[in-house]
């Protein structure tokens, strides 16, 4: 059974945030995708983003590109440049803590920050890529994420 623990923490496990750079093939039309996350509620620690390619790896492995940046405000802008026209999914934590896994209290009940694209959420455990992936035309885009603290609502 999946459990929201487990969403994120397989994910920013050390070295696999940071995604790898695939070369695009010769005219393959590219651009900038920039993921606004919202509803932050405090700057402390870092917070993680993770793109995703393939439903395969969504969301417990490496993902196609990653980002961990600190955190400023109560929204934070996230670039990733050069990429391609295709279907994608977003995961997101508030890592409060810096140490790269949703942290949970003893009920299992998250205590930092996650989300999804399409703001995507399943009471007992990550949403499929299904539920989170959007087509990405290759040209600029924005998609947002709302966070979430503890239970989905």
């Amino acid at each position: 059974m999946k459990k929201s623990g487990l969403l994120l923490l397989i994910i920013f496990a050390a070295g696999t945030i940071s995604g790898h750079d695939e070369k695009n093939s010769p005219g393959t039309e590219t651009g900038t995708l920039l993921i606004l996350v919202t509803g932050l509620k405090n700057t402390q620690g870092q917070l993680m983003v993770a793109l995703y390619n393939k439903a395969s790896d969504f969301p417990d492995k490496e993902p196609y590109k990653g980002s961990i940046t600190s955190i400023s405000t109560n929204k934070e802008l996230i670039k990733f440049e050069n990429i391609p026209l295709g279907d994608y999914a977003v995961a997101v934590l508030h890592d409060i803590n810096k140490d790269g896994k949703l942290d949970k209290n003893f009920l299992g009940i998250p205590t930092e920050g996650y989300g999804f694209s399409n703001d995507a959420i399943e009471k007992f455990g990550p949403p499929s890529y299904m539920q989170a992936r959007f087509l990405y035309f290759g040209k600029d885009d924005a998609k947002t994420v709302d966070l979430e603290y503890g239970i989905p609502k």
